[in-house]
């Protein structure tokens, strides 16, 4: 007490004269009131320099075992194309700083990390949870791209250090930490670069760590410096250390400090009051003290340059910080040497003038080492000042670059979704992922938007398949039309096994493979002669699609005649193709039925010439019967295609919003079968939804139609489909795995006309088309490098394309959703669509071995009451044979004023 009295004179007490507390206190003696005041704020001013000595150097750390504090370890990625270089880091620790708390009993600190294994390197930041969303948005605010992920701790995963050797230090600096290190400023090279290189290339079992522990502190920091460079501007000595924060400069010096301390207390009060609780840590000027010289000296280049870089440093927030390096080896000298050089590539941020790490070993217990590490403990003895600069410096995340091998990059990047991202009211499909904002979303049902289609691409295996069964059981749920076209049967399977109670009687399985019961398509069924154009170009869209390698103008055309001229016929079925063109008497039955001039032409005088020559005609009828005859001569497919009447019928399956199933297993009824089956299906289903334009547009109900691999199906017919359905309401949702699946034509149709694109993981060749489609946000090596079950998508909303964004698909179906149905459904639509096998084929085989000719389509003439005469074309006796005597008599009395003529019908 004595040593501050010493320092009394020299206090300005006029100052504190204008207080004028004499006026509060008449009659007390001024004596007596002034030494009240001293004792007051000596007080005062005690407890405030102790309280400042305590902010620097008492544990100031949360509790680890708070769980209020407790912390949460992230990885960071950022794509190895990123060009964000130190300076961005340097912003982020600025923003950083707002973790600064007004009280400076509890401060949170971070803890930014590097580590390294055999894996590679990757970097991390250790966070408070409840300061997790902070920390990370800086992190954004920075690196766009980045990927911030919950791992969990990579240093929970060393469960023991039983025979490996452990090594750790922590890094100090060599000066007081007004002196500033060498940053990233002053450098060529990003220094990150010499970091990650000393801990690259590890062998299995060895790790190196590196910690770097911040916890911000308020602008008071930074007065130390500013005495210690007036002090040499001035050419004063400096004794002791300057620093504010650091130990005790003398006796002398710490009554000086007290007294100053003293007097800008009672500045500080009035501001505590007034100015809010964090006013007594703002900045402050340099102090002027009034025993320099009023001029500075002239001072050496040196000197001015290491002045200017300690007011550089001052000049930027500062954190209070300590760097902890821990390395696990199976060899000693191995651990030794990768700390010290990891300690040595810090040395590039040394300076002669400037300062400098130097490494401070630990205490000789490696498993405390380790429970400090993971605890992210910052010392008591608290740790040493470094601005934002230094600390971008020593940690930022890796740039372009930076070239060490087996850094933990970002795979692939992440794309922000719309704000109108449709979350209610729409078929769910996925969840986003763009900085682990995982929003559930999905394609509006309440509008068109899936009515312009749904196309996925994908490698195998990736997720394309689990989407559609979301899909389809979100439809099933709500009581839509479905139907789901599966070449392998697993799909199909797992669909049957959720079909709801309430939905077991619109079950209609179209299923080839149940050979015990054939359901009825007649592809030549037809409603109205009109159609017949439109549904002949199906189905030899079907048939060229599937055979295009061996196609011709002239096939097409003999086809597409002979289909014609079936569909005149009621009744007829694709059985009927090779018959027409090879048995003359079926021949003449049909074409008696045949109304349209233009068909009769053509088989009198065109397909006539053809038979005049045996080369011409074997060449011409050939292709068809190798194609169509295979085709047809598998019981599998000609029990279902062979019955005259269908069973199924598509108009009224999307009419009334049932669920059609249409079963294709290529294992069971072969790749060629399935394929061409599927191709007639996707033809008569869009035949049939072009047959709504007889109904209102407001009452045609929407049709969401599945096909998982469609490429097994896509002929001509499904571009057209992607360009009309949308208008008679069939939703088409289609999946393949590569683009070279397709013709050109189908590929153009896709992306011209489907308005909702997801795409998984991909090839290069793949990915490169795919890239022109999710331009500008996504790039071919984004997608070739998506995880599994990971997509991007271009959405469909408001009848609008999104830019394309990042997103994960929902979870498979849980068990929950499984009814136990399958049996129950299969029975029921057995029952309803399908027939007996004996029945089925005692009808075909009748069919083959009837003797179909002119008499008796003219006797069922007859019978319907439209009997007209045959033509002389058909009557023409060289291209006849003679008609069975059976089919004679019912002709006798047809007509009797009819005469053939030229006919070797004598009897008729």
């Amino acid at each position: 007490m004595f040593l501050y009295l010493f320092y009394l004179p020299t206090v300005d007490w006029n100052a504190l004269l204008n207080l004028r507390i004499s006026q509060a206190f008449a009659g007390v003696s001024l004596w007596y009131l002034l030494a009240v005041i001293l004792t007051i704020i000596a007080f005062l001013a005690s407890a405030y320099f102790l309280a400042k000595k305590s902010f620097s150097n008492q544990d100031r750390s949360p509790d680890p075992q708070d769980v209020r504090f407790q912390n949460v370890v992230l990885i960071i990625k950022v794509p190895k194309e990123n060009e964000k270089e130190a300076l961005a880091a340097e912003h982020m620790f600025a923003s950083l700083h707002g973790i600064l708390r007004a009280t400076p009993d509890i401060q949170e600190h971070l803890s930014f990390e590097i580590s390294s294994d055999e894996g590679g390197v990757a970097f991390h930041v250790a966070v408070p949870r409840h300061l997790q969303s902070f920390v990370e948005g800086q992190i954004y605010a920075q690196y766009p791209q980045a990927e911030v992920v919950d791992e969990g701790d990579y240093a929970e995963k060393v469960t023991t250090l039983e025979n490996l050797s452990v090594t750790a230090c922590q890094v100090v600096l060599s000066k007081q930490d007004f002196f500033p290190l060498k940053t990233f400023r002053e450098f060529e090279v990003d220094p990150l670069s010499s970091i990650t290189s000393s801990i690259s290339n590890l062998r299995p079992g060895e790790k190196v760590w590196l910690q770097l522990l911040i916890r911000p502190v308020p602008d008071v920091w930074q007065e130390s410096g500013h005495k210690y460079v007036e002090l040499v501007r001035y050419g004063k000595p400096v004794t002791g250390r300057a620093n504010f924060f650091g130990l005790f400069a003398g006796l002398q010096g710490l009554a000086k400090e007290f007294l100053e301390e003293l007097l800008n207390v009672v500045a500080e009060i009035p501001k505590s009051f007034l100015g809010g609780a964090d006013s007594a840590y703002r900045s402050s000027p340099p102090p002027k003290s009034s025993t320099l010289e009023d001029r500075p000296l002239k001072l050496s280049t040196g000197q001015e340059d290491m002045l200017e870089s300690i007011e550089i440093k001052l000049s930027k927030m500062g954190f209070e910080s300590m760097i902890r390096i821990f390395v696990i080896s199976a060899s000693s000298d191995f651990a030794n040497g990768r700390l010290q050089s990891l300690v040595s590539s810090l040395g590039q941020f040394s300076g002669s003038v400037i300062n400098s790490f130097v490494k401070k070993p630990m205490s000789d217990d490696p498993q405390q080492w380790l429970e400090d590490y993971r605890a992210r403990l910052f010392p008591s003895y608290g740790g040493y000042i470094l601005n934002t600069d230094e600390l971008a410096s020593i940690f930022h995340l890796p740039s372009i670059s930076v070239e060490t091998p087996a850094i933990t990059w970002s795979r692939y990047r992440r794309g922000e979704p719309p704000l109108s991202l449709p979350i209610e009211n729409c078929t769910y499909i996925g969840k986003t992922t763009f900085r682990n904002n995982l929003v559930k979303f999905g394609i509006r049902n309440d509008n068109d938007d899936r009515a312009k289609h749904m196309y996925l691409i994908g490698k195998t295996g990736t997720g394309k398949s689990t989407i559609f069964k979301n899909m389809i059981l979100q439809d099933i749920q709500n009581n839509h039309g479905v139907g789901v076209m599966d070449p392998h049967g697993e799909l199909i399977d797992q669909v049957l096994d959720m079909i709801p109670d309430s939905r077991v009687d619109d079950v209609v399985l179209f299923d080839p493979s149940d050979f015990s019961f054939p359901p009825a398509l007649n592809m030549l069924e037809l409603k109205s002669p009109e159609q017949k154009n439109l549904m002949a170009s199906g189905l030899v869209a079907a048939f060229k699609a599937r055979f295009d390698y061996s196609w011709g103008p002239r096939l097409e055309y003999l086809l597409n005649n002979a289909i014609l001229t079936l569909l005149e016929v009621p009744g007829t079925t694709l059985l009927g193709i090779t018959r027409l063109l090879t048995d003359m008497n079926y021949q003449k039955y049909i074409l008696y039925q045949v109304k349209d001039q233009v068909m009769r032409e053509f088989w009198d005088k065109e397909f006539k010439e053809m038979r005049g020559n045996q080369r011409l005609i074997t060449e011409a009828i050939a292709p068809i019967q190798n194609k169509v005859g295979r085709f047809l001569s598998s019981s599998t497919i000609r029990n279902i295609l062979g019955q005259p009447h269908s069973t199924i019928k598509f108009d009224e399956i999307m009419d009334t919003g049932k669920i059609l199933l249409i079963n294709l297993p290529v294992g069971k009824i072969g790749d060629d079968n399935a394929s061409l089956l599927g191709s007639l299906i996707v033809s008569r289903l869009q035949f049939m939804a072009m047959q709504r334009i007889n109904i209102p547009e407001e009452q045609r109900r929407p049709f969401y139609f599945y096909a998982d691999e469609f490429q097994n199906f896509a002929s001509g017919t499904f571009a057209s489909i992607l360009s009309e359905a949308r208008k008679f309401k069939l939703c088409l949702h289609m999946t393949h795995q590569y683009t070279a699946q397709l013709s050109e034509e189908m590929v153009d149709a896709v992306f011209g006309n489907v308005g909702t694109i997801v795409s998984f993981s991909l090839g290069g060749p793949d990915a490169k088309i795919m890239a022109s489609e999710l331009t500008p946000v996504f790039d071919e090596n984004d997608l070739i490098s998506l995880e599994k079950y990971n997509m991007y998508v271009k959405l469909m909303i408001d009848g609008m394309a999104s830019l394309p964004f990042s997103a994960v698909s929902l979870e498979p179906p849980d068990k929950k959703f499984y009814t136990g149905n399958r049996e129950k459904v299969v029975d029921a639509s057995r029952r309803k669509y399908g027939s007996d096998t004996a029945v089925v084929e005692d009808r075909i085989s009748r069919w083959t071995s009837r003797e179909f000719n002119l008499g008796m389509a003219v006797a069922e003439a007859k019978r319907r009451g439209d009997y007209v005469p045959p033509s002389d074309d058909l009557l023409d006796e060289r291209e006849s044979e003679p008609v069975p005597r059976k089919w004679q008599r019912p002709l006798n009395n047809v007509n009797k004023s009819f005469t053939p003529m030229r006919t070797g019908y004598k009897k008729f």
